[in-house]
């Protein structure tokens, strides 16, 4: 696959897709989030031939697919944030942020 989605690797390269530690439900959840966006990249790099006889058409899908992408990035770090702030680990002050806790507003 040619086709690589920048907020789906950034979210691989955080981490936020290892679901070794995390409770069932959201283990599950990630995975399923993980499976559904591989198959969307695999369509974002279908709809990339040059040769669609509609191209509008198959940039449209494209564009759908990678906005599929970013929005289920988002879902996933939103489960992290929840899951850090429900365990109480949310910055509360500078020294928290230094030590990589993150701060939710």
């Amino acid at each position: 696959m040619s086709y690589k989605n920048e907020a789906y690797e950034k979210a691989t390269n955080e981490g936020l897709f290892i679901t070794e530690g995390l409770p069932p439900f959201m283990r599950v959840e990630i995975e399923r989030y993980e499976t559904a966006i591989v198959n969307l990249t695999r369509v974002a790099d279908a709809m990339q031939f040059p040769f669609f006889t509609d191209n509008k058409f198959a940039a449209v899908e494209r564009a759908f697919a990678e906005e599929a992408i970013n929005d289920m990035v988002c879902a996933v770090r939103e489960l992290h944030e929840k899951r850090g702030i429900d365990a109480g680990l949310v910055a509360q002050t500078r020294h928290d942020v230094m030590r990589g806790l993150e701060v939710v507003g």
